[in-house]
């Protein structure tokens, strides 16, 4: 599933495909997509990432807000299949999702507001901190996930970040101390960041020290890789060095 860092590099490759230029052509091909038919003639005057929506901001005020769901992604060449196709003058997004569980709809400035409100802090946005963590007894990686809490972080990224910081995932979150706080939040930064660096072809040179690594041995200790289920996810961890 996209988290934040697939879902920055998608916005900032449809900012530069799309930003500034005039939308010539709306096709789209899933009737579960249901788009206005004035978008023709519209300017996009930005593109923005918060948490895990994209929005597409309008001349005339609306937005375009996307949410990539589990599968989805743009293309600027033709896929084989995809819900729905925004042309400019300079060439066509295409927005493919096998799964379909993404979400393109167009919205009101004050409608974004509402729903983006609900969201908390962005993770690599200045003065973050996780004073939210001290708050709620679930586990730590369970704890990460909520998006109300903080904004952006999946399962995928919330167990790596974990590892780095030799955490367990089911640690009580407010059972952290400052210490494990400082040396989490730093690990979400790398983790973050490092996956951004990667780009477009994320999904095809992207690898990881825990996830999805189920009884391979530990990058640290050697010991194998354990997963279990938290909050409804598998969850991936070293029980040598994440006690």
């Amino acid at each position: 599933m996209p988290e934040l860092p697939e879902v920055e590099i998608c916005a900032r490759q449809l900012s530069s495909r799309l930003g500034g230029k005039l939308i010539r052509q709306v096709e789209v091909r899933d009737r579960k997509l249901r788009l206005p038919s004035d978008l023709m003639g519209r300017k996009v005057t930005e593109i923005c990432r918060r948490g895990k929506f994209i929005s597409l901001r309008l001349d005339d005020g609306r937005r375009i807000l996307i949410h990539l769901g589990m599968t989805g992604w743009f293309e600027f060449t033709p896929p084989p299949r995809y819900r729905l196709a925004i042309s400019t003058d300079d060439g066509t997004a295409y927005f493919e999702d096998p799964r379909l569980f993404g979400e393109v709809r167009v919205v009101s400035a004050k409608q974004e507001e509402t729903i983006l409100a609900k969201l908390g802090p962005e993770p690599l946005s200045p003065g973050f901190d996780l004073a939210c963590l001290q708050h709620t007894r679930r586990p730590v990686k369970v704890a990460l996930l909520d998006q109300r809490l903080i904004a952006g972080i999946g399962n995928m990224y919330a167990v790596e970040a974990l590892w780095h910081a030799h955490i367990n995932p089911k640690r009580p979150a407010n059972r952290l101390n400052e210490d494990e706080l400082r040396r989490l939040k730093r690990s979400i930064l790398r983790v973050l960041q490092k996956a951004i660096a990667y780009g477009p072809e994320i999904y095809e040179v992207q690898t990881f020290k825990v996830y999805d690594r189920k009884g391979k041995p530990c990058y640290r200790c050697r010991t194998p890789i354990q997963r279990i289920v938290l909050g409804g996810r598998g969850t991936y961890f070293c029980p040598g060095c994440q006690r």
